[in-house]
């Protein structure tokens, strides 16, 4: 799952464990930001002492290509994890790509993103959560950093609408060209529904369960593993 900053994919994953094991099927999502969980991903406890709060503010302010290499060890870490994870569906909650658009847009050479990201991980599905920057920003409600508004220290929204604005589009067009899932994520419950739909063909369950009345909903076994 990835998508604009302020797309509701937090949310979205949180949606989609609650269906996923409502219907017996075992759940795990892997992220970057669990670096900071040394049970985790121990190789990254030389981070103990920094906040993320104050990690965000340091990424925006390192140069490329340092800072490309930085955030394609941090996705490459979580990919490799969500690949060798055990259940039947695995939530990848962010992948390389709006890391990519970013660092491309702000002049890292193309070979080197091309290469962090043909290096990394593969998943078995993209799912692009879409959403207007304008529409990020009132949902982040000022909570916004540098990186977010295209490494402005400021934090100004009118760098975050412009800079999400720029990023937004070449992730749509890599969306496009890739054949990604597209969900509109408008509202939280439209993009849940559309989430369900996309997601039940691939695992062998249903969009939308709905159990006999005083009989236990039958749990789904053999379901494939998906990322």
């Amino acid at each position: 799952m990835d998508g604009p900053d302020g797309a509701g994919k937090s949310t979205q994953v949180k949606r989609v464990q609650s269906w996923a094991e409502g219907q017996g099927l075992s759940f795990r999502v892997v992220g970057k930001w669990q670096v900071f969980e040394e049970s985790q991903v121990p190789q990254a406890r030389f981070l103990r002492g920094t906040t993320l709060d104050e990690l965000r503010v340091c990424i925006a302010e390192m140069p490329n290509p340092a800072r490309m290499l930085f955030l394609g060890w941090l996705n490459t870490l979580a990919a490799e994890r969500a690949r060798a994870a055990d259940a039947d569906l695995v939530v990848l909650d962010g992948y390389w790509v709006k890391h990519a658009a970013t660092e491309l847009l702000a002049g890292c050479p193309e070979e080197l993103v091309d290469a962090i990201v043909h290096a990394m991980a593969p998943v078995d599905s993209v799912v692009f959560f879409d959403v207007t920057p304008e529409e990020a920003l009132r949902r982040k409600k000022g909570d916004i950093t540098p990186y977010e508004c295209g490494r402005d220290p400021q934090c100004r929204p009118e760098s975050f609408l412009r800079h999400q604005a720029a990023v937004r589009d070449v992730m749509l067009d890599w969306a496009a060209r890739r054949g990604w899932d597209v969900v509109r994520a408008n509202t939280a419950e439209a993009a849940a529904q559309q989430l369900r739909k996309l997601l039940a063909p691939k695992l062998g369950v249903e969009v939308n369960p709905r159990p006999t009345v005083g009989e236990p909903r039958p749990a789904v076994v053999d379901a494939p593993a998906g990322h």
